[in-house]
């Protein structure tokens, strides 16, 4: 009996130890957001009428760790209200994964993790979640982490396939990139810290259509195009300051058409007081206008940001980059933005200045072969003025109430090159509102 009960606390302490080694939590994401558009992301045609309506991200996430590795997943439901039947049997249900995945630690500075997961880096310009829209962004792939005090590198490795086959590996129907590699680096300095990105990023191409090949199914081939650059993050005095820069080369479409393409940054940040910070900046992302087209027909000179969060950047109207403007006459963006903080209050405005980065043209007479300026109308490349406000009431940490309100005082230039021609009748102005609703209540966690 004596043995019995030696045996059962030796046993009993074993279970205690291992539960106290684990760290596991459950919490959700609600997410309601009622939003007015009558200009997001175009400027209206003229007489159109406003659109309203409410959307919802539903999640339920679990979290465990433990001294060998980590497991996380996320599952999502993201519907418009009113988008599915009362009555739905769940045909019609928006119900997804968003991340699922596993981190083993080979050593306690590498590990490796497997699985759909978030990729966000820096600023996110290049990488990021994507968080705005309800769904948010997220990769299937292997991620190498090496990670050491101040200094990280990341290596990520992808390869998409859109189910199990036997013969061929043909992705041309998603879009997605086919196949990814990327190579992040970062370390601080004393007053500084630096970032540097290397990505290869493969797309499906047609290379033989059918007839060509004698009527067989067509082929296809994965063309590679590498974004290479670097972020720079100084601190000098009370000013901190982001400078990036990117290059875009190799191959995008097909073999036919390569990239060549520039990005630049620049970002100072001046905290006035606990309550007060103001910041100004530029970007600009290489364009390619119609003389380029004309004269290169087979260059693109577009900058394209790929994965990053493009919706923070460039005006929450979301008119560049955000399924869009891929491929134009590029952007130069100036900025500055205040932001206050009361209590359990906080406030932003941010108005932006767009330009194009090349030159816009449009036609006025039939074009020859060979560019010739006189058939064309130069037009201006102001594209518009977008002026951002904000206000954030978080009643406590896990509970916000976001609303907003943007404008958009748009030119003949972005009307043009938004696919209005010069006799259409549009509206110059653009306005967007939203009002959201953010509970992340926390229901289990075995640290507590």
């Amino acid at each position: 009996m004596k043995l019995r009960r030696l045996l059962l606390a030796v046993f009993m302490g074993a279970i205690a130890s291992w539960i106290h080694a684990q760290e596991i939590k459950i919490d959700g994401d609600f997410r309601p957001r009622a939003e007015f558009r009558q200009g997001y992301k175009k400027l209206p045609p003229k007489d159109a009428k406003a659109a309203f309506a409410i959307s919802q991200r539903t999640r339920l996430n679990a979290f465990y760790n433990s001294e060998i590795f980590k497991a996380y997943i996320s599952a999502q439901d993201v519907r418009v209200w009113g988008d599915v039947a009362q009555l739905d049997m769940g045909a019609a249900n928006k119900f997804a994964i968003h991340q699922a995945w596993g981190e083993f630690f080979i050593t306690k500075k590498f590990s490796l993790k497997l699985g759909r997961q978030e990729l966000v880096y820096d600023d996110a310009r290049i990488f990021g979640n994507v968080d705005w829209v309800q769904q948010a962004r997220a990769h299937d792939l292997s991620l190498i982490k090496y990670e050491s005090g101040k200094t990280k590198l990341h290596v990520g490795l992808a390869f998409n396939q859109k189910s199990e086959v036997l013969f061929g590996t043909d992705y041309i129907d998603m879009a997605n990139y086919k196949a990814m590699q990327f190579l992040w680096f970062h370390t601080d300095f004393a007053k500084a810290g630096l970032s540097i990105l290397v990505l290869n990023n493969g797309v499906e191409s047609l290379s033989k259509a059918a007839d060509e090949v004698a009527g067989k199914p067509a082929e296809y081939k994965t063309v590679f195009s590498q974004t290479v650059g670097a972020r720079l993050t100084p601190k000098l005095g009370p000013v901190d300051l982001a400078a990036a820069v990117y290059y875009q080369m190799g191959k995008i479409n097909n073999d036919s058409t390569k990239i060549s393409a520039m990005y630049f940054a620049l970002e100072g940040n001046f905290k006035a007081s606990e309550k007060m910070s103001l910041s100004a900046g530029f970007e600009y992302l290489s364009g390619t206008s119609l003389k380029h087209r004309t004269e290169e027909p087979n260059t693109i000179r577009s900058f394209n940001p790929l994965y990053g969060t493009n919706h923070k950047f460039n005006g929450h109207m979301d008119y560049f980059y955000v399924g869009n403007h891929i491929n134009n006459v590029g952007l130069v963006d100036i900025y500055a933005t205040l932001n206050m903080k009361m209590n359990k209050w906080s406030i932003f405005a941010t108005p932006h200045y767009f330009m194009a980065a090349t030159g816009v043209y449009r036609v006025k007479a039939t074009p020859k072969s060979d560019f010739n300026e006189s058939n064309y109308d130069n037009l201006s490349k102001g594209l518009g003025l977008e002026i951002d406000f904000g206000v954030t009431y978080a009643p406590q940490k896990n509970m916000l109430v976001q609303m907003g309100i943007s404008e958009m005082f748009g030119t003949e230039t972005l009307a043009f090159i938004q696919g209005y021609s010069a006799t259409a009748e549009n509206s110059k102005n653009g306005t967007w509102a939203y009002l959201m609703f953010v509970f992340k209540p926390e229901f289990y966690n075995s640290t507590k």
